[in-house]
C-alpha cells in the first residue's frame, strides 16, 4: 500500500475498526486536559467527573465550563446550561 500511496484508513474494514480507538482516545485526552485545568485551580473533582458528559459536545465548551466553575456541580451546572 506505501507504493500506491494508501494506508490503513483506506480499507474499509480496517477504518471501521480503527474508529472506535481513536474516539476512546479522544475521550482520555479530553478527561485529563479537564482533570489538568480543574487540578491547577485547585478545584477538586471525583473520579467520576466526566460521566455523563456527552462525547458529542464540543471541547470549547467543556473547557471553559473547567476554567469558569469553582466546583464539580458548578462544572456539570454550566455544562447542562449549555
Amino acid at each position: 500500500g506505501a507504493r500506491d500511496g494508501t494506508g490503513p484508513d483506506d480499507d474499509p474494514l480496517l477504518r471501521s475498526l480503527r474508529a472506535p480507538s481513536r474516539a476512546e482516545g479522544a475521550a482520555q485526552e479530553r478527561a485529563e486536559a479537564v482533570r489538568a485545568v480543574l487540578q491547577s485551580r485547585g478545584v477538586a473533582y471525583s473520579e467520576n467527573l466526566l460521566a455523563g458528559v456527552p462525547d458529542e459536545l464540543p471541547g470549547r465548551v467543556v473547557f471553559a465550563a473547567a476554567l469558569a466553575c469553582d466546583s464539580e456541580r458548578d462544572f456539570h451546572a454550566r455544562l447542562r446550561r449549555r
